[in-house]
């Protein structure tokens, strides 16, 4: 059985990579020019940039949580 699970897996994947290419009938068309494309990769782009400090701040967040807390040592401070 684990056999079966270990070779069939991939199996499924790379079938269902090819299934939807065998089920189109007809070629697809296409009017959209390259300008079309990229306007809609420079407004992704526009999206990732926008959420970079928004996945770092959450990185900061729980890393906060995790790490360790050092108990700050008073040092007494000599005036001269």
């Amino acid at each position: 059985m684990k056999k079966i699970a270990k070779y069939s897996l991939p199996v499924i994947m790379f079938l269902s990579t090819i299934v939807p290419a065998l089920a189109e009938v007809s070629g697809r068309e296409d009017s959209s020019m390259t300008l079309v494309y990229l306007f809609l990769g420079v407004c992704g782009l526009i999206i990732f940039l926008q959420l970079i400090p928004v996945f770092a701040l959450g990185f900061g967040i729980v890393k906060g949580l995790f790490s360790r807390k050092e108990e700050a040592k008073e040092v007494p401070v000599r005036h001269r």
